[in-house]
């Protein structure tokens, strides 16, 4: 152990690993803290994976899928030369847009069902 020391204090000289330790114990008393305290970075696990959250990002995809597809019906029994259709293609695209956003943020997928479609096509004319 002696030899180890000696070493160390050679290669990189008493002042610096002086400065290694407490730099070392530093880090140490604020992860401990923060893990304690809540503080970032473990404040993020918190807001994910509490139970209001989960619910409600699974309840979203399910909304947000059902209501994608009662847009698709209602544009499908429209008439193709409605003035309308054109608005309400790209109101649709918006859903299936932010959709397939959340869809990929890994925050929000890991509460999504496997029945529902992990990304839905555009649709269009």
């Amino acid at each position: 152990m002696r030899e180890l020391q000696k070493e160390t204090n050679e290669l990189v000289g008493k002042g610096w690993l002086r400065v290694i330790w407490v730099i070392a114990v530093l880090i140490a008393i604020y992860l401990i803290g923060s893990l304690t305290l809540s503080i970032w970075p473990f404040n993020m696990v918190k807001k994910v994976a509490n139970s209001d959250a989960v619910i409600a990002n699974y309840e979203w995809f399910y909304d947000q899928y059902n209501a994608i597809q009662a847009q698709k019906a209602n544009i499908e029994a429209m008439p193709t030369d409605a003035r309308e259709r054109t608005g309400m293609i790209m109101v649709m695209n918006n859903a299936i847009a932010e959709y397939n956003s959340r869809s990929k943020q890994i925050t929000r997928s890991a509460w999504k069902s496997d029945t529902l479609p992990y990304q839905i096509p555009l649709g269009g004319e």
